[in-house]
């Protein structure tokens, strides 16, 4: 049997499909189980010994200037011809709602069968199969539903999976030692980066979130690496920069893509962050998390995990969450007073 897996959106989302990945790969040990993402999301799954072959194609929306949106286009057409080279069976479009453009990917690389989510309101290749989803359970469990289409019964996994190289593995230990503090202590994360206005704290909320938890433990700032002003992913150098700068105990050193990224989640025991893919990335890694929600419901989108823990705002902004009550539930779910 031969599967191809699409998941061409946000690395948060794809994280979300790993126990998919999983029961298909229990089901088949012996299938050929490809991987269709981006070249943004892809590198999750460096290393996932469930995966056949990663593909990737770049999205000519996320490049500027004309020349580098026609390479864009051109590399995702060679990709698109070898993909339909390979006669897969089947393809899972591993999204919960329809997608017209990914659906019409599908078509042209033209397996035996595509699975994907309901519409009512577009054309559907003659192989296409809906999946009915319940759109009010996790993410997680949303994306699941499409083993149903192949007959899988397995329990559903415990929490989503991501992988490190062998390489990866013996760096920890060092990556754990920058944090400075006394090595009795844990070191907590603190995932500063948010999109969405709404999912934001301030520069004051955060400075006094450190500063409640800076006597129980060592604390190293995450964030999204570049300017607040950069177009495509706004990053938080300048939040970043005026923490440490009031702060010395904090490490704060950049990630520089998503694997080093996996590796500075790795080596911290706990993260603290507003709802986003980086949160779901730790739980994936099985890092606890403690995760920030405004707008957003938690009863879809709360990492999938046996770690994880979720904070509500009383409004729908993150401005009026106290960064007391959240310093007093981790240091309750850490139990960091032993480490005084």
């Amino acid at each position: 049997m031969k599967l191809l897996l699409i998941r061409n959106d946000n690395i948060g989302d794809l994280a979300c499909t790993t126990p998919l990945l999983e029961v298909l790969r229990k089901a088949y040990p012996d299938a050929i189980i490809d991987f269709l993402g981006n070249q943004y999301n892809i590198d999750l799954l460096r290393h996932d010994p469930r995966i056949s072959r990663l593909w990737s194609y770049g999205k000519a929306k996320h490049v500027h200037g004309l020349w580098k949106k026609i390479k864009a286009w051109l590399h995702k057409v060679i990709v698109l011809l070898q993909l339909r080279q390979q006669h897969y069976d089947s393809v899972i479009i591993a999204v919960p709602v329809f997608n017209k453009r990914t659906t019409g990917l599908a078509g042209w690389i033209k397996p035996h069968v595509i699975y994907g989510a309901p519409s009512q309101q577009h054309r559907l290749p003659k192989n296409y199969h809906p999946v009915v989803i319940d759109p009010n359970a996790p993410h997680v469990l949303q994306v699941l539903t499409y083993a149903r289409a192949f007959d899988i019964n397995f329990p559903a996994p415990e929490a989503m999976s991501l992988f490190l190289s062998e390489e990866e593995k013996k760096s920890l230990a060092a990556e754990r030692a920058l944090a400075p503090g006394k090595s009795i202590l844990p070191v907590i994360g603190l995932q500063i980066s948010a999109r969405r206005p709404k999912q934001r704290w301030t520069f004051k909320q955060w400075s006094q979130l450190i500063t409640a938890l800076l006597p129980h433990a060592r604390l190293r700032l995450l964030w999204s690496p570049g300017s607040a002003a950069a177009l495509q992913h706004p990053g938080d150098d300048e939040l970043a920069s005026q923490l440490a700068s009031i702060f010395p105990g904090l490490l704060a050193k950049p990630t520089t893509n998503l694997r080093s990224l996996m590796v500075a989640f790795s080596g911290c025991d706990l993260i603290i962050g507003s709802d986003g893919g980086a949160m779901h990335i730790a739980a994936a890694l099985d890092v606890a998390t403690v995760t920030l929600f405004g707008d957003i419901d938690p009863t879809v989108w709360r990492p999938y995990s046996k770690k994880g823990e979720v904070i509500t705002s009383p409004t729908d902004t993150l401005a009026n969450l106290d960064p007391v009550d959240v310093s007093k539930k981790v240091i309750e779910i850490m139990n960091l007073s032993s480490y005084r």
